[in-house]
Parts: structure tokens; C-alpha cells; sequence
């Protein structure tokens, strides 16, 4: 019995399946389903995609100084626990696949950039509060003992908002969200720089000269930057003139990429204020917008790599006033009647069989990125910018 259930009744209540998916004996007890990580074999499929991106990484670098990080986004990890045995069509799986993939390609830290997804089931109905606790633990417990710095840009689906107006029975603000995951790295020790509720931030890598951004999207309402997050990017991007910035968040900056078909072009709220004070970041100007002012004279010379988004589900890419906007797909799926023409997305996606992780690179001193996917359409989905 688990509590007062039995086994099969506790499955069949969280996880919407009976044991016999297992094919193992129903009196089991240590492969019981929960929210502790546990230990698996990478599959030889995941490890060959791992070297082959590493291979093709190495390539590029050839031995010069690069800061390197994978991008996971919009997991949407419905299912609550982890299985007793690997069930790859489980994206939490996939975050451990990018772990150890950010392990052999030496990374400098983790990027999380949003939609966890514990406000739903898996029928895409909003969660039950027990429930969406459970997938909180979990995807808690996927970083406890991660070794690297993580980074944690909070989505639209992290509020416990399932869809449009309709809620989960737990919700979430920007400062629990920000004190159960970023600031679960900072008690680990890792030194970053958070705004007050430890949803944004940044964090300067060490020895590279390189300040990456973790912004939240959704600090002002479900889509938009508040002007006191505005105040400390524009803080923050004061660098020494040989340093290298990079931003990440979840929902897109620019006006008219990453838009689902039908989408009306247009930005988040504060959106044209934040492209403008980039724009002036790349020029080493002065500016501002209403009650927020930057001045970036002496940070001429600094490097914006790009800006880099999860939330659209497919691949898409700008270059506006010097800046690059690249926008990574994730484990999100797009529907072909949302799928906007020209952009890049690979479907379906087997996770059985096929990781589907963007690994980051950038060589500051040359002022280039290149972004090298490790699994689903390999060396075809590679992209390079310069800055």
C-alpha cells in the first residue's frame, strides 16, 4: 500500500496508467514511482548524439576560448514522477540527457529557459494542487545535484496558468518561482545577481569576461517585463568594454518572429523599451524610456551576442539594430495548423530515440556563436552568428 492506496490505484490516480506498463511484478517496491532522480544508463543513441555535436564543436573551436552552455526549454513535463524504469517520452529524462551532455562538453553553466509545465496534465487540463506540487519536487530534485550553475528563466507556464484564463489549483508568483529555483542555486553557493524576487538576474562566468541574462518574461502580467527589471538590465549591461553579454528568456523580444500562424505581429510589454536599450547596448549609447535611463559610453567596445528565447516551439531567427534574436525550439510541439511557414522545426520528434538540445557556443574575442544541435536533425540545425 502507498499511504491508503494500493500500487495500481496509486499509479491509476497519478500517473493515469497501471503498472503492467512496466511489465514488472505488481509487489515491486523500490521501482515505485516518485520525485527522487533516479539512476539510469544513458542510452547509446543519446550518447551518439552527444559526440557527434561534441565532435562538430570541437571543430569549431579548435582550442580557443569559448563560453559553451545547453538551452532546455519548454519541457512541459506533465507526467508527475519519474518511473521506475528510463520512459524517454518523458522530458524530465531529457533534462538529465542535457546534463550529461553540458558534463562532456566541459560547460560553463545550464540554461533553463522556461516552461516546466506543472499546470497541466496530461490531457492539458490544469492541475490538481497535490499533483502540481509533485512535478514542482521533481523538476526541483532534476537540479539539487546538478554540479554546474543553472540558470532559470521563468515562462508563461510557470505561474500555474494552464491556458488562457484558466488556472491550476497552484499557482505560482514571480518571487516563489524565482526563490524555489534560482534561488535554490544560490544557496548552493553560485554567485548571482538577482533582482529582489530572484527571478532575473545575471551571472559572469568565471575567467571568460562573458554576464549572461536570465530575464523573466512574465513579471508584469503573463507577457512582459516590469520597468524595475528594466532598471536593472539596464544596470547590469554597464560592462567592461571587453566583456561579452548574452541575454535568455522565455517569451521572444521581437515584433515579428516566433510568431504561431494567425499571430499578430508585435512585442511583450516593455518589449520596444528593452530593444531599444540593447540597441544603444551595441553603440555604447545613451537613452531611456519613462522612468528607466541607461548610458552605455562606457561600455563601448562590450559585445551582445544574441538574445535567446524558448516559448515559440520551432526554431526562427533576426538580426534588428545589431542584435541577434534566435529563438530555439525545445521539447514544445506546434500543431500544422500553427506552424508558420519558413521557419525551422523538426516533427515528429521520437524521444524514445532522439535527444533534441541546443548547445551554445560563443568566442568572445572573435565575436562569434554558433548553436550546435545535439539530436534531432543534428549538423542540418547548426547556426552561426556573428556579432
Amino acid at each position: 500500500m502507498v499511504g491508503s492506496l494500493s500500487r495500481r490505484e496509486w499509479c491509476r490516480k497519478f500517473l493515469g496508467i497501471g503498472i503492467v506498463v512496466w511489465g514488472m511484478d505488481p509487489v515491486w517496491a523500490e521501482e515505485l514511482p516518485s520525485t527522487t532522480v533516479p539512476y539510469f544508463e544513458t542510452p547509446q543513441w543519446a550518447e551518439r548524439q552527444i559526440d557527434e555535436a561534441y565532435a562538430r564543436l570541437e571543430s569549431w573551436r579548435g582550442g580557443e576560448a569559448a563560453v559553451v552552455f545547453p538551452l532546455v526549454t519548454d519541457t512541459h513535463a506533465a507526467r508527475p514522477l519519474f518511473f521506475g524504469l528510463p520512459n524517454f517520452k518523458d522530458t524530465k529524462y531529457h533534462v538529465l540527457l542535457a546534463q550529461r551532455a553540458a558534463l562532456r562538453f566541459k560547460a560553463d553553466l545550464f540554461a533553463e529557459l522556461g516552461d516546466i509545465g506543472f499546470d497541466r496534465d496530461l490531457s492539458w487540463k490544469p492541475s490538481k494542487k497535490e499533483d502540481a506540487l509533485l512535478r514542482l519536487e521533481s523538476q526541483r530534485n532534476l537540479y539539487r545535484d546538478f554540479p554546474l550553475p543553472v540558470l532559470f528563466c521563468m515562462g508563461n507556464h510557470d505561474s500555474g496558468r494552464a491556458y488562457g484564463n484558466v488556472f491550476s489549483e497552484l499557482t505560482l508568483s514571480a518571487k516563489e518561482y524565482g526563490g524555489m529555483f534560482n534561488g535554490m542555486i544560490k544557496k548552493r553557493g553560485t554567485e548571482l545577481v538577482t533582482g529582489p524576487n530572484e527571478d532575473y538576474g545575471y551571472y559572469d562566468v568565471p575567467g571568460k569576461k562573458c554576464r549572461v541574462f536570465f530575464l523573466n518574461t512574465s513579471d508584469s502580467g503573463e507577457v512582459g517585463f516590469s520597468t524595475e527589471q528594466m532598471g536593472f538590465l539596464a544596470d547590469g549591461l554597464k560592462v567592461p568594454a571587453e566583456y561579452c553579454a548574452v541575454i535568455l528568456a522565455h517569451k521572444c523580444l521581437h515584433p515579428t518572429i516566433g510568431k504561431w500562424k494567425g499571430g499578430r505581429p508585435g512585442t511583450i510589454k516593455n518589449g520596444n523599451l528593452c530593444m531599444t536599450m540593447l540597441a544603444d547596448f551595441v553603440t555604447g549609447s545613451k537613452g531611456g524610456e519613462g522612468n528607466v535611463r541607461w548610458d552605455f559610453s562606457g561600455s563601448r567596445g562590450a559585445a551582445l551576442a544574441g538574445c535567446i528565447f524558448g516559448d515559440s516551439h520551432f526554431n526562427d531567427q533576426a538580426v534588428t539594430n545589431g542584435v541577434n534574436f534566435v529563438i530555439t525550439q525545445g521539447y514544445g510541439t506546434v500543431s500544422a495548423k500553427d506552424l508558420p511557414e519558413n521557419v525551422g522545426y523538426v516533427t515528429p520528434v521520437d524521444r524514445t530515440k532522439t535527444m533534441l538540445v541546443d548547445m551554445v557556443a560563443i568566442k568572445p574575442a572573435k565575436r562569434e556563436m554558433r548553436i550546435f544541435r545535439i539530436g534531432a536533425g543534428g549538423a542540418a540545425r547548426d547556426r552561426a552568428f556573428r556579432f
